[in-house]
């Protein structure tokens, strides 16, 4: 009964949600704050306001009383892929307009001097990109592809001498999975599935004159989902010839392990207004083998084998925040992500490898308020195809891969 009503929050918080942000590498998403976005994620060390839930929970016994933050983070991706057919004709196909919307949610509450608890919902993964079925030679290993997820997670932490504090929570992981693709002659397939998981969270923060220092943990959630797949317009003749599925609904099943990130963030502030943090965060995508479905068809289950093998991969972020005064104060980050796909299994739903995000930002204060803005431009670097062997993907790249993104997120202190 608990599970179902926490699938039922889950759904409910993702209607706030268009859809999940396509500007992760891999699929794993830190835009978790404004002020997070505008310091490229340096809250590890920092970890000073309620976003520290999902940065480093351990920081949340530095927040006095009761504390709330509530925002979004909206992105506009964009990609070419060229496509190389047997002639040696090439094909440029743009992705579609869209803005994807990460909303986020912190609730912080210090009971006594040595215990606080506190509240997150945010997005540690998802992506999104959308092709036009009719002109993207690459539809027939997709054309539209969307996995969103959303994490609610609890916490509490303790500090444990004036110097060193130590959290704990749990994290329940909402996904929800949409995938379309070209099938058989003019026909569609369309796979739509949910499943949630659980993870277990941590973090340690310490403080030592100017230095901050700070770990914060997720920890691997295997997912179990279901849904079906609809093929519906595939030419019966080719089914019977290629002894493919005809078209109807299939109940379809799958099982994948979310990676475990490990952060670690060094603040130094130089003087008091001005800090300097240098981030670093490990996921570990070597959880991710494979995205195999099983359908459930008349003659028995069928096997979709679609290997993955992804690589464990670092992001590393500096990011500075100077205080001009009591109400304003200006941000600014650099961050590396390293792409963690594997070039034999590259396919068109990540059209992006390595990424370079400079981020910058402004927050203001005014009695109990606080307003964050940040604006984040994120510059992907190419995709090669040529080596790899996913159905339908051809000899090409990708190229131009550019994403927008701003977010806004409100505070308030009581």
């Amino acid at each position: 009964m608990k599970r179902h009503f926490l699938s039922i929050v889950a759904s409910c918080v993702l209607l706030l949600a268009v859809a999940t942000s396509a500007s992760a590498a891999g699929f794993a998403l830190y835009e978790w704050s404004a002020r997070g976005n505008a310091l490229g994620g340096t809250l590890v060390g920092r970890a000073d306001d309620p976003s520290a839930v999902a940065y480093n929970p351990a920081g949340i016994t530095q927040l006095e009383g009761t504390q709330l933050a509530v925002g979004v983070s909206l992105a506009s991706p964009y990609s070419e892929v060229v496509t190389t057919a047997p002639s040696g004709a090439t094909t440029t196909t743009d992705s579609e307009s869209a803005i994807f919307a990460i909303p986020h949610f912190y609730v912080t509450h210090k009971i006594n001097d040595k215990w606080a608890v506190g509240f997150g919902e945010f997005s540690r993964f998802g992506l999104g990109f959308l092709y036009d079925k009719d002109k993207f030679p690459g539809a027939t290993n997709v054309y539209d592809a969307k996995i969103q997820t959303i994490s609610l997670n609890p916490n509490v932490a303790y500090k444990i001498t004036d110097r060193l504090s130590a959290a704990v929570g749990i994290e329940y992981v909402y996904v929800d999975v949409a995938i379309k693709k070209n099938y058989l002659l003019g026909g569609t397939s369309k796979l739509n599935g949910s499943g949630d998981g659980i993870a277990v969270t941590a973090g340690l923060h310490y403080k030592l004159d100017n230095w901050r220092f700070g770990v914060g943990y997720h920890s691997q959630a295997k997912v179990d989902a279901e849904g079906d797949t609809k093929i519906s317009g595939a030419n019966a003749a080719a089914a019977a010839f290629y002894h493919a599925l005809p078209d109807g609904k299939y109940d379809t099943k799958t099982s994948i392990v979310l990676p475990d990130m490990i952060s670690f963030g060094i603040t130094y502030y130089p003087i008091e207004e001005l800090s300097i943090e240098f981030a670093a965060i490990n996921t570990r995508w070597s959880t991710y083998k494979n995205f195999d479905l099983t359908l459930d068809t008349p003659a028995g289950d069928k096997l979709v084998e679609q290997p993955k093998d992804w690589n464990d991969v670092w992001r590393l972020s500096l990011g500075a925040e100077y205080a001009i005064n009591d109400n304003w104060t200006i941000r600014g980050s650099y961050s590396y992500d390293e792409a963690p796909e594997d070039a034999k299994y590259v396919d068109y739903m990540i059209p992006a490898a390595d990424r370079h995000l400079f981020g910058a930002g402004v927050g203001y204060k005014i009695d109990n308020w606080t307003i964050d803005l940040a604006y984040t431009y994120i510059l992907a670097e190419g995709v090669d195809y040529d080596d790899s062997v996913a159905s339908g993907v051809t000899d090409g790249k990708s190229k131009n891969g550019v994403t927008h993104m701003g977010a806004l997120t409100v505070g308030y202190a009581f």
